[in-house]
């Protein structure tokens, strides 16, 4: 029996879990037999591998059982247990395959169009009635392309560049004179970390919030040390807020980074994050809607901060609605 791919290892536990479950579990010689797996292979997929799989949060209520084995013996009984979910056939709400079907298309750019993962795509689509590239569209900010070559050139030569940027915090358009120190990509977006002249600090500017930016004949000094490129960097006196966040809402700590994670039973999680403006707290908590609750900050700041801003965009939309 020649030694397996790492994709056909994949295959074959996702063959195999469901099998040894059915069975109430089964001696680890006849699984490598039935399966064509080496039974060296397995038991170091068993014990190292399948033992870590499960559902998010990842506690160890939530990781796959594997029982009767050990790391050093050979052979054996094998029975494994709180993976129903692989027997199951995955059900999807329409929010979540559409989601999935724009996560795909994004990967898809560049991908062979006829690939299993184009496929695969098409066979979803087709099953919740959407024509991607029509009722679909992705868009990764392509404006963010026209910027990134002008500053890879501007940090190299040392160069100062004059932007006008879209705060999301504030919530307007700002004229800026930066030093780019590094230009970087993460979660799949474009950055930019230098020393704003009208902050008077290092900051970071997502590049695809750059409305037009002239790179000038100024030198400024390159620092030292450029620093570590992050999307986010919190300052020493931004308040930190404790949200508890239902199960459903666990997307915010992997959308926006978070100082201390802590799950709750339930799977509810308190999570503490860093404000760099109120407003982005009060648009989070209007998205996040009865799935969180403020339950402390450092400084304080009012618990019912949602609501303010709930009643200033219902007051805005109102005037806007009001006849002239």
């Amino acid at each position: 029996m020649s030694r397996l791919t790492a994709g056909d290892r994949l295959r074959r536990m996702l063959e195999l879990v469901p099998w040894i479950m059915s069975q109430g579990g089964a001696e680890l010689s006849e699984v490598s037999h039935r399966f064509d797996y080496p039974e060296a292979e397995l038991r170091e997929d068993l014990v190292k591998v399948l033992f870590v799989v499960g559902l998010h949060p990842f506690t160890p209520d939530e990781l796959i059982d594997v029982m009767g084995l050990d790391e050093e013996e050979g052979g054996g009984w094998v029975a494994i247990s709180n993976a129903d979910y692989f027997s199951r056939p995955l059900r999807l709400t329409p929010g979540q395959a559409l989601g999935l079907i724009g996560a795909a298309e994004a990967l898809l750019s560049g991908a062979d169009p006829d690939g299993p993962l184009s496929r695969g795509l098409a066979k979803l689509a087709a099953g919740l009635g959407v024509s991607v590239g029509e009722d679909l569209a992705v868009s990764l900010g392509e404006s963010a392309g026209e910027w990134v070559e002008p500053l890879l050139g501007a940090a190299a030569d040392h160069r100062e560049v004059r932007i006008r940027y879209f705060s999301y915090g504030r919530g307007r358009e700002s004229e800026r004179v930066i030093h780019p120190h590094r230009v970087f990509s993460e979660s799949g977006n474009w950055y930019v970390l230098g020393h704003c002249r009208q902050a008077g600090g290092v900051r970071v500017f997502r590049i695809d919030r750059i409305r037009s930016l002239h790179v000038l004949e100024t030198l400024f000094d390159p620092p030292d040390e450029p620093g570590l490129p992050s999307a986010f960097q919190a300052r020493p006196g931004d308040p930190r807020v404790v949200l508890r966040l239902a199960p459903g809402a666990s997307w915010a700590i992997e959308k926006y980074p978070t100082d201390d994670e802590v799950v709750l039973d339930g799977g509810a999680i308190d999570a503490t994050m860093a404000v760099s403006r109120i407003s982005w707290l009060e648009r989070l908590l209007l998205q996040l809607g009865p799935q969180a609750e403020l339950r402390h900050a450092e400084p304080p700041i009012a618990v019912d901060q949602a609501r303010k801003a709930a009643r200033r965009v219902l007051a805005r939309y109102d005037d806007e609605q009001r006849p002239s």
